[in-house]
């Protein structure tokens, strides 16, 4: 996969969990995934479909980062995952993807988005119902990390 095509969505999770929550990010070595198990406890997953683009990303984040980015962006603290948690992933799902949206506008690339969907649960499973590779992007929080997955599609009428 090209990276003109991931950087996107690697600059959409940079400017809104350091715009919303605060957070500074470091960008972790990409690979290729190999199974549907993810690594954390809460995953925000959106798709975007359009003419020539079609496919998904996924944000997993463990608990512990996942309260606190809810009390970075909410000024509220909780101690589970509860379900203002799951609505601010799923909007920080959506900001990724609105972000990576404009920049292939630029692109050229037109595409619509879906609603984010959460799933929550240690050791869930994530499989995209898309037929070609995923890129795992890892992300270093201070001592904590998260998981971005990218997978698309290109192509007329994909």
């Amino acid at each position: 996969m090209d990276a003109k095509y991931i950087n996107p969505f690697i600059n959409g999770a940079t400017n809104a969990l350091e715009t919303m929550a605060g957070l500074e990010l470091e960008r972790k070595t990409p690979y290729l995934k190999q199974e549907n198990q993810t690594q954390g406890d809460v995953s925000g997953i959106i798709g975007f479909a359009g003419e020539s683009v079609h496919g998904a990303v996924a944000m997993s984040f463990p608990q512990p980062l996942a309260l606190k980015i809810y009390k970075q962006m909410m000024g509220e603290s909780v101690f589970r995952i509860t379900q203002d948690v799951e609505d601010c992933i799923g909007e920080l799902a959506n900001m990724v993807a609105g972000g990576a949206k404009t920049e292939f506008a630029e692109m050229g690339l037109s595409f619509h988005i879906s609603i984010p969907t959460v799933v929550v649960g240690q050791g869930h499973t994530l499989v995209q119902r898309i037929d070609s590779p995923v890129m795992v992007i890892p992300f270093g929080v201070g001592k904590s990390r998260f998981l971005m997955e990218v997978t698309m599609k290109l192509g007329k009428n994909v």
